[in-house]
């Protein structure tokens, strides 16, 4: 009954949600705004992979649940090579551009953004926090194999995933990872049993984190890699430091822990 339940609230938001695809400066963005938009609604930046269409972006991460019930409007660039993933070039001009116009279209409060990306989407993920720190709040991405050499300092939890057998974006990925927790960064990281491609497992561990980043939940628990053990967070100094994942509900942990490499 829960799975039919859920299958109607899909149906019922692709039926009513409100989709579009707009052009502003030669670049092609797809939007999704949630049925109860208004000025406290938040923007959501998906990056897909490499040079996807923002639609594909869209429909492949099915946010939709997440974006209907913490009101988001889902953002997604269709960039196009050009090392667009280098935002100090022109890609991070042209994403803000975007963002503007929507706040100024649907008379947004200025609120920070959220975004998650794939592969080349992740490089854009964390290569544009790193461009823009003031303005996003949480950042996340799964398979990716480019990252900042320096990252910010202290800084905004993220998230990264990837697949055990992509194993050169696993070996960037955790030299990343120790420098963004060492240099004061809450970083959750996991691994799935999985090539290079987007798992659903992933996803789903994605939406959680954002859930409860929304949700301004703080940390109870905090796991460490490699060994899985978890500890209440008033114990997190018996796992050092770069080894360390801030566990923000019961849900988030349950996941985290689902055995895996």
């Amino acid at each position: 009954m829960k799975f039919f339940s859920a299958v109607l609230l899909i149906l019922l938001f692709a039926v009513r949600a409100h989709s579009e695809i707009f052009t502003l400066n030669g670049v092609e963005f797809a939007l999704r705004l949630p049925l109860k938009l208004n000025s406290e609604s938040r923007i959501m930046v998906l990056f897909g992979g490499r040079n996807w269409e923002g639609e594909r972006t869209l429909k492949t991460f099915a946010f939709d649940s997440l974006a209907e019930k913490y009101n988001l409007i889902l953002l997604s660039p269709s960039f196009k090579d050009k090392d667009y993933w280098e935002p100090e070039k022109w890609s991070g001009k042209a994403l803000m551009s975007a963002v503007k116009r929507l706040e100024e279209k649907h008379k947004l409060k200025p609120r920070k953004l959220l975004f998650y990306g794939y592969s080349a989407g992740g490089q854009c993920s964390n290569l544009f926090y790193n461009f823009m720190p003031e303005r996003v709040e949480a950042w996340g991405l799964h398979a990716c194999g480019v990252y900042p050499n320096t990252p910010v300092k202290n800084g905004i939890p993220a998230l990264i995933t990837c697949g055990v057998n992509d194993s050169e974006r696993i070996a960037i990925s955790l030299s990343f990872i120790y420098k963004y927790r060492e240099n004061g960064g809450r970083l959750v990281w996991k691994t799935y049993k999985a090539e290079h491609e987007l798992n659903k497992e992933a996803l789903e561990f994605a939406r959680q984190f954002f859930a409860d980043i929304l949700e301004k939940k703080s940390a109870n628990f905090v796991g460490e890699d490699d060994t899985g053990r978890i500890l209440p967070t008033k114990k997190s100094s018996q796992i050092d430091l770069e080894f360390r994942n801030y566990l923000s509900s019961d849900e988030l942990r349950k996941l985290w822990e689902t055995t895996d490499p």
